[in-house]
């Protein structure tokens, strides 16, 4: 699965729709919200495949589902804070916040997305 699949995927499911309302509460219209959440996924798609020396997405998070000791697990033992970091430095340089706003921001979403990947990984 790609960057863009994982975005559209994300975008479409309930926890996007809760994300999407996370970042409304902050200011954001629909349609920047909509970009930001896509920024998000495709974070969170660069982060498994550094983790993962380049495996494709789904391979690296069912590694981790298999080791237990993965970026699943990571999540899980605190790399939640690790990805919202790399999710608010993608708002930041693609959407041109500033760096204390991208952080408010990903700490709305990032919430989501973790529960969005758990639960299509499980």
């Amino acid at each position: 699965m790609d960057a863009r699949q994982l975005a559209r995927e994300f975008l479409a499911s309930d926890q996007g729709a809760r994300a999407l309302d996370g970042l409304r509460a902050q200011g954001i219209d629909d349609a920047t919200a909509q970009q930001l959440l896509g920024h998000a996924a495709e974070a969170a798609h660069a982060q498994a495949e550094e983790h993962h020396g380049g495996r494709n997405f789904f391979a690296a998070f069912a590694a981790g589902l298999v080791s237990g000791d993965g970026f699943l697990k990571s999540l899980v033992d605190g790399g939640e804070g690790m990805l919202t970091g790399r999710v608010a430095g993608s708002m930041a340089s693609r959407a041109g916040f500033d760096a204390s706003t991208a952080s408010t921001l990903a700490s709305a979403a990032t919430p989501f997305l973790v529960s969005f990947l758990r639960q299509r990984l499980s």
